[in-house]
């Protein structure tokens, strides 16, 4: 082989590993944002307005691929005097 030859194929080598390092990694450093309908705000359990909240974002929210909330131990307010609110 000539030495064009030789140099036309260490250089066509050479392009692939000069360009692999074009793509690393795009992941950042910065923290997690943890998932706001993962569990039931303490907001929902204190006031009626707080529940109302919580079920509006729930709806404007919905998944068909999101686990289940587990609710079984929340225990919503009650108002006597609070006039009912659309959701």
């Amino acid at each position: 082989m000539t030495k064009t030859r030789i140099s036309t194929w260490l250089a066509l080598a050479a392009i692939p590993l000069a360009l692999a390092g074009c793509w690393g990694d795009d992941s950042s450093d910065a923290p997690a944002v943890a998932d706001p309908l993962a569990a039931v705000p303490d907001s929902a359990t204190q006031s009626i307005a707080g529940t109302v909240d919580y079920l509006n974002v729930l709806n404007q929210n919905q998944s068909e691929t999101r686990e289940a909330i587990d609710v079984t131990a929340v225990v919503l307010p009650t108002s006597d005097t609070t006039e009912p609110q659309a959701l």
